[in-house]
């Protein structure tokens, strides 16, 4: 139903709550931004066009998902959950971002792993459990997504801390009235989730772009050693897309951008020019590769 290339409106939204009561979100700047593809909502986090994917889907399956990711307890079902409402801790962000980062596996943080006697012979251990939540198509989808988030839109500030080879994946998040600043993310081998806020609810006068991504960028850049690979995985492919209007496309071609869809998902309608299945390229390519 939907892919990375998915057109939504980012345009003025109001939504009629419980009690009759108007949700009428914004964009950080307070502009809209007419038609953008789905991915580029997510790197650049527009309110508008992602509330309205949210409604689209349904609060259920929105906090459904939010479950499967390892959010515990109920969430509440009003239409600003579709922008992260609801009180969550560092700790259930961290839940969340290790399926993410795992491939769509749930498995439950730990600070203990095993327990040792003063010879180091093992007296208890404590074995990871994990089962597939969510699968690792969709998983691949929204890695490319968090990628684009930190080389193009609200994130990027992290590459004045990391080398500008070192692929990271992460998200940005700013709660109203700049009460929380937030940033999740993770490397090859660490996840960390930052958050700043104040002890009476104030506000901080940060955005998670601000803040929270600087403190998360230099801990990372002390403590993390591996760069997150590319692997593409079975029923994957790539297709060349307008990055206009989520048009398939081809190489060489005005405003071409390569994405990847899961098999059969990718977009029906082409430009006039001709569109090649691009099959398996080099990450870089398909991260970063643009014709215009």
């Amino acid at each position: 139903r939907y892919n990375l290339a998915t057109p939504l409106q980012d345009t003025s939204l109001q939504v009629k709550g419980a009690g009759g009561k108007l949700w009428q979100p914004r964009n950080f700047d307070r502009q809209s931004h007419g038609d953008v593809l789905l991915y580029r909502a997510l790197a650049k986090s527009y309110n508008l066009a992602t509330a309205r994917l949210g409604m689209d889907l349904g609060l259920d399956t929105v906090a459904d998902m939010l479950g499967r990711l390892g959010i515990e307890g109920d969430v509440p079902r009003v239409p600003a959950l579709t922008l992260g409402a609801g009180e969550y801790s560092p700790m259930d962000m961290a839940a969340m971002y290790q399926t993410i980062a795992a491939g769509g596996f749930r498995m439950p943080l730990r600070s203990i792993r095993d327990i040792v006697d003063a010879h180091g012979t093992p007296l208890k251990r404590y074995p990871l459990e994990y089962d597939r939540t969510v699968s690792l198509q969709a998983i691949h989808l929204l890695h490319y997504a968090l990628r684009a988030v930190v080389r193009e839109g609200t994130g990027k500030g992290v590459y004045r801390y990391l080398p500008d080879d070192f692929e990271v994946a992460g998200k940005t998040g700013t709660s109203n009235n700049g009460r929380d600043s937030w940033f999740a993310g993770f490397s090859g081998d660490l996840l960390a989730v930052s958050w700043i806020g104040r002890d009476d609810n104030g506000g901080t006068g940060l955005t998670g772009g601000s803040g929270a991504l600087k403190v998360w960028a230099h801990f990372m850049a002390r403590a993390s050693e591996r760069s997150l690979g590319y692997r593409m995985p079975d029923e994957i492919e790539t297709h060349w897309i307008d990055d206009r209007n989520g048009y398939l496309t081809g190489k060489g071609c005005p405003h071409s951008r390569m994405l990847p869809f899961i098999t059969g998902s990718e977009p029906r309608k082409s430009t006039n020019c001709s569109p090649r299945k691009s099959g398996i390229v080099d990450w870089f390519q398909l991260l970063f590769g643009r014709d215009d």
